[in-house]
């Protein structure tokens, strides 16, 4: 009888993290690119001349639609064109867009290789280059937990706006694979933080509450 009520505790802990990786991956992503098209586009406002702005908006927005209307692989190719033809803040944002079409095809790979032009590029803004990371942990589910442990180092390691929120996925990732002593210890620290949002703080308090008696 023991056995069926661990079992069915296992269940539902299963299913309250599942239910917590969804909503945080979501509020991730929603969050970036919110952030990123608001930001870059106003940057690129301002670097190129009105004409040519709409030139360019108006490619990247035809393949920003065509990815919203799952028409993945009008948008790729779109986004493959502008670059091809186009610099500063509008190639960046199609290196985004190109990603994330990848991402709804399953090319992993290619989606992992478009953040890593991304985030290997000096020449742009390291805020920009730590989201690509960022990004990259949360959608692949290949890769070995080194490999995607290394690609937040930069960013736990180095004061950034987005430290906490590599902070939060450290946690994540340790749980993704089964490291359940490492996450508990990264989440402590975590929760000791005084600058973590309301809403961190409760999506990390049901993490922790879920694993609180977990070795």
């Amino acid at each position: 009888m023991a056995d069926i009520f661990d079992e069915v505790s296992e269940e539902l802990k299963h299913d309250q993290l599942i239910k917590a990786l969804k909503k945080y991956s979501k509020l991730i992503i929603g969050f970036v690119l919110v952030i990123t098209i608001s930001i870059i586009s106003y940057q690129t406002y301002i670097h190129l001349n009105k004409k040519k702005l709409d030139t360019i908006s108006q490619q990247y927005l035809k393949a920003l639609d065509n990815l919203e209307k799952k028409n993945y692989s009008n948008s790729k190719t779109l986004f493959q064109q502008n670059l091809q033809n186009h610099k500063d803040g509008y190639k960046m944002l199609s290196l985004f867009g190109l990603a994330e079409a990848n991402f709804k095809v399953g090319n992993i790979d290619e989606m992992l290789v478009n953040y890593k032009t991304i985030y290997d590029d000096k020449s742009i803004d390291i805020y920009y280059r730590n989201l690509s990371r960022i990004l990259s942990v949360i959608k692949d589910n290949s890769s070995s937990f080194e490999k995607q442990k290394l690609l937040l180092e930069p960013i736990l390691n180095s004061p950034s706006k987005l430290q906490l929120l590599a902070s939060e996925l450290e946690v994540m990732l340790f749980i993704k694979f089964n490291k359940i002593r490492e996450a508990k210890k990264a989440l402590n620290v975590l929760l000791k933080r005084s600058d973590i949002t309301f809403e961190q703080k409760n999506r990390l308090e049901l993490i922790n509450k879920i694993y609180k008696n977990e070795q």
